[in-house]
């Protein structure tokens, strides 16, 4: 849906940033139970502080260091302890316990780098990042409608 409104009224999606934040962020508390780990939701509550002007810049991108670095770990986890940790939260998750390792392991990965995408998306520049947050499984459709009202001559 934000894709094709993107291809067919990009300027008016250019228009709506904050909106979209606002959306992203409140998609990834939506999906709180599959983002566990505190530096991701620090930095959820780091974007909410910025979009109120409570925080600048540097504060929300020193926020989504700490974030990157939870979502990160997906990536590299390889040592037993590492791959213990990744077990430990999948335990503790009811919709991702009964799943096998490498899909439960996948569905924390996609959940944590949308949750660290959503917190600095208006600073996003690259296409394929705005276009994974635009795609993601995560979003929640009648949430959009409550922060996107396109009104078109």
């Amino acid at each position: 849906m934000l894709l094709g409104l993107r291809d067919e009224h990009g300027d008016f999606l250019a228009t709506q940033v904050l909106q979209l934040h606002k959306f992203l962020v409140e998609c990834c508390w939506k999906h709180q139970n599959l983002i566990p780990q505190k530096g991701l939701r620090d930095g959820l509550r780091a974007a909410e502080m910025w979009m109120a002007g409570k925080i600048d810049d540097e504060k929300l991108m020193e926020a989504n260091w700490y974030a990157e670095a939870e979502a990160f770990t997906f990536d590299c986890a390889v040592s037993p302890d590492e791959i213990a940790e990744i077990e430990s939260l999948i335990a503790g998750i009811d919709e991702v316990r009964a799943l096998p390792f490498a899909v439960a392991r996948e569905t924390l990965h996609s959940a944590a780098y949308f949750a660290e995408g959503a917190m600095v998306y208006p600073m996003l520049r690259s296409l394929p990042w705005s276009q994974s947050l635009f795609t993601s499984p995560f979003l929640c459709p009648a949430l959009l409608r409550k922060y996107v009202r396109p009104t078109f001559d």
